[in-house]
């Protein structure tokens, strides 16, 4: 068991990571923008993972600012995760209709 363990629940693990995803998938999606890599596969080698993590992170460079600033405060609504918010929809309010929330 790791220490955070034992001070988190899983639902606070579960929002860590998708911050921790969300907080990557950003710059790395700036990298190949701006040509700082040429490539995901040079991002891959560069973080030392593979193409499809790569590709699964960088998704995660689009949740419309609303949601990503309550996932960063910890309220997202109970089942709204890393697998849920994966591959949004590049429609911010799509994003809220197709996790059955409002925008507001």
């Amino acid at each position: 068991m790791e220490p955070s363990e034992n001070i988190l629940g899983p639902s606070a693990r579960n929002d860590a990571r998708l911050v921790s995803t969300i907080a990557r998938g950003r710059p790395w999606l700036d990298d190949i923008v701006t040509g700082a890599v040429k490539d995901v596969e040079q991002l891959a080698k560069r973080e030392r993972c593979t193409i499809h993590q790569i590709n699964l992170t960088l998704s995660f460079a689009f949740p419309a600012p609303s949601l990503v600033k309550a996932a960063v405060a910890g309220r997202l609504p109970r089942g709204i995760n890393i697998e849920r918010l994966r591959d949004p929809n590049p429609n911010w309010a799509e994003q809220f209709q197709d996790l059955g929330l409002s925008p507001n």
